[in-house]
């Protein structure tokens, strides 16, 4: 294959890869989808509460925690783990902190037991037998406790305190809960049980009859109806002074299960979709003007050779946001990943320097333009991946050790690593080889040389 054929073709596939790039970003309107600190939402960090913990256990919270914010439906939530006992999680698009804390922190630990005796809280609130139980060694499954539960009849409020046997069955065996409405349309949340669960709850329902069995959540008393007959269907309602939302997020939090542990909430963000919107601004603004700066010193300073990067950086500016809009169901743009990308222009234009003061060397010595663009790149491509191993190394290692924005950085830093050396050897190199055989092309001002060796140039050129 002929040098100018093999250019053409080098040149094809640069051109292939942005149309591959963009006809499915067209044809299915791909944008980027945007982090935290550039949509606007809230950021959460939970400490892991106990002595001891397994690492294990903080695996799985992530899990059902992720499960759990999956449910609200919000693009592209951030559920990592920081050291050995914090769970960071970064939720973009939602402004209700409040909703987002009921379901992330909420153990939901669902249990059934039997109330043994209850008692008005006006008639034993200074009686030291009816204290509500508290503590964690106390509110254990195996354990009688004391909870309080608020009523409701005619308009009128009434706490109660009820005395609740240990837990005859758990949440272990909920199959599914959703949200349902009783007559009056007040919303209510109804569960399914597993086999087993079905099994076991219409014996506790057989063995105690006419007694009323308390539904408890996270050592709260959301009901405490009577079992009027044994229930052997295996279905069951939960009933409250419940919201509509409220009852989606109970429903939620007991599809995805129980937390393996209780989260304490340690520090609360929260930003407006304002704020992430001047982010992005400002980070696009300092990335043009980075842009038009490299762009002006490589025309300064390399003259026709400068053009042939600014091309190559237009290229490079066309794969990044390509890549970026088509990566948007799996992965969010955050500001360090902004960073990432105004960084890696200086990155693009090194390798560009790199080769071009290499033909700059080859034309001083008197040889053509012509010539120097292929022997010059032999040289320089081997700098240029050292250059870029080392980067892409130094990335690698911050993704894969980092957590939260971080990360996003790394991302984008390796991303436009792999595309400099993708462009500097399809694109840069193919079109100054291409672009030097022109006689015009070759001369040597053209290319910011001033002083050659005078056997082939004929002299001096000023």
């Amino acid at each position: 294959m002929k040098r100018r054929t093999k250019n053409l073709v080098f040149i094809g596939i640069v051109v292939a890869t942005l149309l591959a790039l963009y006809i499915p970003k067209f044809a299915l309107n791909l944008s980027p989808r945007l982090g935290l600190d550039l949509s606007g939402g809230i950021s959460l960090v939970y400490e892991a509460q106990g002595k001891t913990l397994d690492p294990g256990v903080l695996e799985k919270t992530v899990e059902k925690i992720r499960e759990r914010v999956d449910k609200l439906g919000v693009a592209e939530p951030e559920i990592t783990m920081q050291g050995e006992r914090n769970v960071i999680v970064q939720i973009p698009g939602i402004q209700d902190s409040e909703r987002a804390k009921d379901i992330v922190g909420k153990t939901a630990q669902l249990q059934f037991r039997i109330v043994a005796e209850s008692k008005p809280y006006s008639e034993v609130k200074d009686d030291p037998g009816w204290a509500v139980t508290e503590g964690e060694e106390n509110l254990r499954p195996d354990k009688e406790i004391i909870l309080s539960y608020e009523t409701e009849t005619e308009g009128k409020k009434e706490k109660l305190l009820y005395k609740l046997g240990p837990t005859l069955m758990s949440g272990d065996l909920l199959k599914e809960a959703a949200v349902g409405y009783d007559e009056g349309g007040v919303p209510l949340v109804n569960f399914t049980l597993t086999g087993e669960g079905k099994t076991k709850f219409g014996e506790i329902t057989t063995a105690n009859s006419q007694k009323q069995l308390a539904i408890v959540l996270d050592y709260e008393v959301e009901s405490a109806p009577n079992i009027n007959e044994p229930i052997t269907e295996g279905k069951g309602e939960i009933t409250g002074t419940f919201t509509e939302k409220e009852a989606k997020d109970l429903s939620i939090v007991l599809n995805t299960g129980a937390l393996p542990v209780n989260l304490k909430l340690i520090t609360e963000q929260s930003v407006t979709a304002t704020l992430g919107r001047d982010s992005l601004r400002q980070g696009l603004i300092a990335g043009v003007i980075g842009l038009l700066i490299v762009a002006l010193y490589m025309i300064l300073f390399y003259r026709a050779l400068g053009l042939v990067t600014c091309f190559g950086l237009l290229v490079f500016g066309g794969l990044m946001y390509g890549f970026i809009c088509v990566l948007g169901e799996f992965w969010s743009l955050t500001l360090a990943g902004i960073a990432g990308v105004i960084v890696s222009i200086g990155i693009a234009a090194d390798s560009s320097v790199v080769y071009f003061e290499r033909v700059k060397e080859e034309v001083r010595a008197g040889r053509t333009l012509r010539s120097s663009a292929d022997r010059a790149y032999k040289n320089a491509f081997r700098t240029i991946i050292a250059a870029d191993t080392v980067t892409f190394s130094a990335a690698a290692i911050l993704y894969i050790f980092a957590v939260g924005s971080v990360r996003g950085f790394a991302f984008t830093l390796g991303m436009a690593t792999i595309f400099d050396v993708f462009i500097s050897y399809l694109f840069i190199h193919p079109l100054t080889s291409l672009l030097a055989g022109l006689e015009w092309f070759g001369r040597p001002w053209m290319v910011g040389v001033r002083h050659i060796a005078g056997s082939r140039s004929g002299g001096d050129a000023k």
